[in-house]
């Protein structure tokens, strides 16, 4: 005669009480992953991903800084800037946080693309609150354009 086989939870009455024995358990599983992680020197498992779209719409011969604080504490892991067609490399973008220039990295200075949406991977650290801006002219005397930076940030 076999022993019959009973899950860990079996004993718990209350739907409320086998839900807190799984989320326990998988916050326990979640830390022992998250240090193997760190142990092997790799990134830890993501907490909070949020998405911050910066976008501004130029009159002919304008420009804007368009800021934004960061809603998350943690690091700025992707950037997407878009510019629309038929600018002909006329609209500049920049792009960074408090005072570094992150896109190009070089200060003051700009990226001008026509009909663009390139994804380029970085890894900047940031705080919660700290400024994002995008930086953006457009230097076309006819035709106002509209464009924009989407930033993926990964809480910590």
């Amino acid at each position: 005669m076999y022993p019959t086989f009973k899950l860990p939870f079996e004993e718990l009455t209350t739907i409320d009480e086998r839900v807190d024995f799984v989320h326990n358990q998988l916050v326990r599983l979640e830390l022992a992953v998250n240090t193997i992680l760190e142990k092997m020197g790799e990134p830890t498992m993501i907490a909070v991903t949020r998405e911050v779209v910066l976008t501004a719409t130029l009159p002919p011969g304008s420009g804007v800084i368009i800021r934004k604080p960061s809603p998350l504490m943690g690091r700025i892991t992707q950037i997407i800037p878009h510019w629309p067609g038929g600018c002909n490399a006329l609209v500049d973008i920049a792009f960074g946080h408090k005072d570094t220039w992150v896109m190009p990295s070089e200060v003051d200075t700009f990226v001008a693309l026509d009909n663009a949406t390139p994804i380029i991977q970085v890894n900047e650290n940031i705080d919660k609150g700290e400024e994002l801006w995008m930086n953006c002219r457009n230097r076309d005397a006819v035709n106002p354009h509209t464009v924009s930076v989407t930033l993926t940030i990964i809480g910590e």
